[in-house]
C-alpha cells in the first residue's frame, strides 16, 4: 500500500467519524426537545390534581358542617339492647324471678294429665259415635227387611186375592155354564102355525097369556115386536 493509498483511507475513517458525530449531536437535540415538551405537557395535569385535592376536603367539610345530622337512633338502639340483656342477667342472678324445678315438674304433670284426659276424652268420643253409627246401621238393616217383608206379604195377599178372584170367577163361569146347560135341557121349541100367536103360545106353555111370559118368549127369540111369522121356531125357555 503506498502513502497515498493510506491518506486516503484515513481521510475516508475520518468523514465516517464526522457523520457519525453530526448524527448524535442531531439525535440529542431532538431528545432534548422531547424532554423539553413533555415537561410542558405534564404541567396541566398537575395542577388540575392539586385542584381536586383541595376541592374535595372542602366539600365533605361543607357536607358535615350543613346537611349531615348524627343518627342518634342506632346508639339508642343499643343502649336499649343493652338495658334488656342486663335485665335479663339481673332476672338470671335472682332465685326469686326463676321458677324452680319443682313448679315445673308439676306443670309439666297437669299439662300431661290434661293431655291424657283430652286424649282419653276424644277416643271415648269416637267410640261412642262409631256404636251410634252401627246402630243406626242396623236400624236401617232392620226397617229395610220388615219393609221388604212387608212387600212380599202384600205381594202375596195381592196374588192370593187374583187367585181368589180368578177361582169364583171361574165358579160363576161354570155356574153360567151349567144354567145354561140345563135351560137348554129343559129348553123346547115351537113351529108357528097360522092360528098362532105370541098370547096363545104362552098360555099353551106357561099356562098363562100375560104380558110377562110374552116379553120373555120375545126375549128368548130376539124379537123386537108381537109379530112372527108362520113355520117361524121358537124357543121356549123354562
Amino acid at each position: 500500500m503506498t502513502k497515498e493509498d493510506y491518506r486516503e483511507k484515513v481521510e475516508e475513517h475520518r468523514q465516517e467519524i464526522d457523520l457519525h458525530n453530526e448524527s448524535g449531536t442531531k439525535m440529542s437535540r431532538v431528545s432534548r426537545h422531547r424532554k423539553k415538551s413533555g415537561k410542558k405537557q405534564t404541567n396541566p395535569m398537575m395542577t388540575v390534581l392539586t385542584v381536586v385535592l383541595i376541592f374535595i376536603p372542602l366539600v365533605i367539610l361543607a357536607y358535615v358542617w350543613l346537611i349531615y345530622e348524627p343518627n342518634t337512633s342506632a346508639s339508642e338502639n343499643v343502649n336499649a339492647d343493652k338495658k334488656d340483656d342486663l335485665v335479663v342477667e339481673i332476672q338470671k342472678q335472682d332465685p326469686k324471678t326463676q321458677p324452680s324445678a319443682t313448679n315445673d315438674d308439676e306443670e309439666k304433670e297437669e299439662k300431661k294429665d290434661d293431655n291424657t284426659a283430652e286424649v282419653d276424652e276424644a277416643k271415648a268420643k269416637a267410640e261412642k259415635e262409631k256404636l251410634a253409627a252401627e246402630e243406626a246401621k242396623k236400624a236401617e238393616a232392620r226397617i229395610a227387611k220388615e219393609k221388604a217383608a212387608k212387600e212380599a206379604e202384600e205381594i202375596k195377599k195381592a196374588e192370593e186375592a187374583q187367585k181368589v178372584a180368578a177361582a169364583k170367577a171361574k165358579e160363576q163361569e161354570a155356574k153360567k155354564k151349567a144354567a145354561q146347560e140345563a135351560a137348554k135341557a129343559q129348553q123346547k121349541t115351537h113351529t108357528v102355525q097360522s092360528t098362532d100367536n105370541l098370547y096363545r103360545i104362552a098360555l099353551k106353555y106357561y099356562g098363562n097369556g100375560s104380558p110377562e111370559y110374552v116379553n120373555k118368549i120375545k126375549a128368548a127369540n130376539n124379537l123386537s115386536s108381537d109379530s112372527i111369522a108362520t113355520g117361524q121356531v121358537l124357543v121356549i125357555v123354562p
